[in-house]
């Protein structure tokens, strides 16, 4: 049934005052009926949306969804939806090319359940999107070959994602970059082994926590709060060339696949704090560092970026920490191979409790240090290299 025949309700859509003066904020289950091409403006309140058809392309262009439900439901096409406050989509469906549904910078308290978000078309070039400027929370959604964008946070939890790009506010679009929000991105028990791409995004915080990775980069991202990844025992992480102001926090994980040459990649080295605790690794190597190559002295920082970093209770075959510049790096009760700090600038290092096979520091400077190591595994003894290092071991 068209919803333009169903009289009163769809005057009610066309006319927020109009229902609020006949029946002020009782609710409305609309069930079974078709809004194709039908232009609605305006807003929307306290209506139980079930079992509709929406298919068009922005005939839909509301200031404000508030107080509504969507289940069952079916969108085709691109909706603007305004402002949405109070939104629960329950097990419908976007599907089709071009299709989306896109939310404002007021959007708070919405939520995605069950839904499925399907482009038929995997060019990256033509993703469909959830586009939310304000806050969105998605729990035990599948979606495939989507752009799914939070502004001011994106929550997926229980999701399983294909092909898909996750995304936050684009500095190309802010003249005034102070107005620019920076989202809380969460990623909570989550299938991402099928591809999700984290590129240029603007984040205030990001946690990915007990999920599964495919290959999951933070490309040319810039992070201003805490970083955590924990619980993460499946797939391969890179936060190489990603901007970390505050924290860095990695534990509890195993990285075992090998992808670009390495087990996992960071830079513990950037962030005020960095810990790395309880993780363990594959022969390929852990590179904490990641430069980017050779630096001048010229390059180095006057004051380093990093004032603590720590490598804990782990097992890394092959541990990399060149060009190192921090205030203190303590690696402490770790089960080593080969570990190469070469080329740093270090105030205080530590190596405290820890079984390697070698260690090169070669031309790196320390303000302090406390290197103590013992024989590892089978191998009789360790292969020390300090040329160009003022760096000495202590008695064992």
């Amino acid at each position: 049934m068209k919803i333009r025949d169903s009289d009163e309700i769809y005057a009610y859509l066309k006319d927020a005052n109009l229902r609020i003066k006949k029946i002020g904020k009782q609710r409305i289950t609309i069930k079974n009926f078709d809004f194709s091409s039908e232009k609605f403006g305006g807003s929307w309140g306290y209506f139980d949306f079930v079992d509709c058809d929406f298919t068009s392309t922005w005939d839909i262009r509301l200031d404000w969804l508030n107080n509504c439900t969507f289940t069952n439901c079916h969108f085709s096409g691109i909706f603007d939806m305004g402002g949405a406050k109070k939104v629960l989509f329950s097990r419908c469906k976007v599907d089709g090319n071009p299709s989306g549904l896109i939310f404002d910078s007021q959007t708070d308290g919405l939520v995605f359940e069950n839904c499925e978000f399907i482009n038929p078309d995997s060019d990256p070039n033509h993703p469909d999107a959830i586009n939310c400027e304000g806050k969105i929370l998605l729990r035990n959604c599948k979606a495939r070959y989507f752009s799914l964008d939070g502004h001011k946070a994106l929550s997926l939890k229980g999701c399983t994602i294909v092909g898909s790009q996750l995304g936050s506010a684009s500095p190309a679009t802010f003249s005034d970059k102070s107005k620019m929000p920076y989202s809380d991105f969460l990623i909570e028990d989550c299938d991402l082994r099928g591809g999700a791409e984290i590129s240029n995004a603007q984040l205030q915080s990001f946690i990915l926590r007990n999920s599964k990775v495919g290959i999951l980069k933070t490309w040319r991202s810039t992070i201003r709060d805490a970083v955590l990844v924990e619980d993460i025992h499946e797939g391969f992480i890179s936060l190489a060339s990603t901007t970390i102001t505050n924290s860095l926090t990695v534990r509890n994980c195993s990285f075992y696949a090998q992808r670009e040459g390495h087990s996992f990649k960071c830079n513990i080295d950037t962030p005020a704090r960095s810990v790395i605790e309880n993780i363990k690794c594959g022969s390929a190597p852990v590179d904490v560092i990641c430069s980017g190559g050779a630096m001048k002295e010229s390059d180095w920082l006057p004051v380093a970026s990093n004032k603590f970093a720590l490598i804990k209770n782990s097992k890394i075959p092959h541990l990399r920490a060149d060009w190192a510049q921090t205030e203190h790096l303590r690696i402490e009760n770790c089960e080593l191979g080969e570990v190469y700090i070469r080329d740093g600038r270090i105030g205080k290092l530590e190596i405290i409790g820890c079984s390697l096979m070698k260690l090169d520091v070669s031309r790196t400077q320390v303000k302090e240090q406390d290197v103590r190591i013992r024989e590892g595994g089978k191998i009789s003894g360790h292969v020390t290299v300090t040329e160009g290092s003022n760096i000495k071991l202590t008695p064992r």
